[in-house]
């Protein structure tokens, strides 16, 4: 399995001849081979709108060779995030994708004159995108080991001594840790000199043959190695790692006041499924906690998985 596993992005409008083709090429020369890129229409036209093409090239972006393509069901199934422009009542719903809409004119039969403010805010809507789901990578994602211990738990007691991670007090010993995680799916993020910069790993949800697909999953990322995308390549390698075996579900509970890790699974296909009000105490206060999960989208109903590897 690779490093990291590239997201795909569908852009879809009605006639693939105008926003979705603009978004798709933006996108592609944005992120480079860190995405990949697909783009359709409900009703696709026969040929792509020339002042797109002509728009585009004022920005040094060729779309001239591009043509217009039919949306399938295939296509929708196959994205890890859907963003349609105007047609979104015809794209296919599947759980465990981020569904988009952007509200953007249509350039159909307009000169390049009003398609250039178009051309633009889709622009910066990609670029946002592209922070979002492919930051520029500053880590190398790698199997952990126990020569990681040390690193691995202090970053968790930084986690725990901020006060929105878990309701844990104190972080558990290399071997309390080691026997509760699954061996075959935890990682770490380390930069050039092999330092942690975060790690991610999973725990069977229950013995029970029934919930051999279903894990909980924990996420930590060192305080000052935040904001650069490693959380997000973190939690992308464990779903790449976690569908290849055949788990279908990844679970978590969140504290409310934590957005910015809420935000981060919401963004890789995570859904709400409810909150466990004033559950328990942490510090002296009744605390609530978000229920979140990932369905994986790319595993058949019909094919029960092997248990997964446990200690």
């Amino acid at each position: 399995m690779p490093d990291t596993a590239r997201p795909t992005v569908l852009f879809v409008c009605v006639h693939n001849a105008g926003r979705s083709q603009m978004a798709a090429a933006f996108l592609t020369h944005l992120a480079g081979d860190r995405v990949e890129v697909r783009s359709a229409g409900s009703t696709p036209a026969d040929a792509v709108n020339p002042s797109v093409v002509a728009a585009m090239a004022e920005v040094g972006i060729d779309i001239s060779a591009e043509t217009p393509k039919i949306l399938t069901v295939d296509a929708v199934r196959a994205s890890d995030v859907v963003i349609t422009m105007g047609c979104g009542d015809t794209c296919p719903v599947f759980p465990g994708k981020r569904y988009l809409d952007w509200q953007l004119p249509d350039p159909a039969g307009q000169g390049v004159d009003a398609v250039r403010p178009i051309r633009d805010e889709i622009e910066r809507r990609v670029r946002t995108l592209v922070h979002e789901i492919a930051p520029t990578p500053l880590a190398r994602i790698v199997t952990m080991t126990p020569d990681h211990a040390e690193e691995i738990l202090a970053i968790y007691q930084l986690g725990i001594d901020e006060g929105n991670a878990t309701f844990e007090t104190t972080a558990p010993t290399w071997k309390e840790f080691d026997t509760a995680k699954l061996p075959d799916h935890r990682y770490v993020a380390v930069d050039e000199t092999g330092k942690v910069l975060g790690w991610v790993a999973v725990a069977p949800v229950s013995p029970r043959r029934a919930y051999a697909g279903v894990v909980e999953h924990s996420l930590y990322v060192h305080p000052a190695a935040r904001g650069q995308g490693i959380g997000t390549a973190l939690l992308r390698h464990l779903i790449t790692s976690t569908e290849t075996a055949g788990i279908w579900t990844i679970q978590s509970g969140i504290f409310p006041e934590n957005t910015a890790s809420l935000a981060l699974h919401q963004n890789l296909g995570f859904r709400i499924i409810g909150t466990r009000e004033r559950i328990a105490q942490h510090q002296g206060v009744w605390r609530d906690v978000t229920l979140l999960e990932r369905r994986s989208p790319a595993i058949h109903e019909s094919a029960p998985p092997t248990q997964p590897a446990s200690r």
